[in-house]
């Protein structure tokens, strides 16, 4: 996906929920659709850091 893709994916539905202010609106929308890729994106890194860490702690001997 486009980063332009990606941006739209988040802005569009906290601007849809804007009236209803920053906290409830924007910031409890902004995260519906993008969210879960930022989380997997992260969590996937440190798993993936926290292997090759041990990887290559094991391989050092």
């Amino acid at each position: 996906m486009p980063i332009t893709g990606f941006a739209n994916a988040m802005i569009a539905p906290a601007m849809d929920y804007k009236t209803e202010g920053l906290i409830l609106g924007v910031g409890a929308k902004m995260f519906t659709v993008a969210g879960p890729v930022i989380v997997f994106g992260t969590l996937s890194s440190c798993i993936y850091g926290i292997l090759l860490f041990i990887v290559k702690a094991v391989s050092i001997k």
